[in-house]
């Protein structure tokens, strides 16, 4: 009598990968290497981006995860994540100029909360 419950619950809970929904904030991205530097005067690293979604992330890529877009507009968007293995969070996006993007991210990796503000520069191809 417990086992469809069980069941239920972990189907439930489980995440279905999804692609990152089309926004008009991300009108300036375009696949390549991007410089990440945190605001708060830690050095940049640099980043080869395929897609949107490590940036839209903070930073901290993840496989299987679904987005759901809650505000979109020409110059920011507000959206939420979550992945499998229970990492989820919230970004704000915030289009500068073409290429050039403020990320604030917020949420919990490994029951851990994270923060983080950066600013994300297209520097070329990977």
């Amino acid at each position: 009598m417990m086992r469809p419950i069980l069941l239920a619950l972990v189907l439930s809970s489980s995440v279905v990968a999804q692609p990152v929904p089309e926004m008009q904030a991300l009108r300036g991205f375009a696949p390549g290497a991007w410089q990440v530097t945190p605001i708060g005067g830690q050095s940049s690293s640099s980043q080869c981006l395929h897609d949107p979604a490590p940036m839209l992330m903070g930073g901290r890529p993840g496989a299987e995860c679904s987005f759901t877009l809650i505000a979109d507009g020409a110059d920011g968007a507000t959206l939420t994540y979550r992945c499998a293995g229970g990492r989820s969070g919230r970004t704000m996006l915030r289009r500068d100029a073409k290429g050039i993007f403020t990320v604030d991210a917020q949420g919990l990796e490994g029951g851990r909360p994270f923060q983080s503000r950066s600013e994300w520069r297209r520097t070329g191809a990977c």
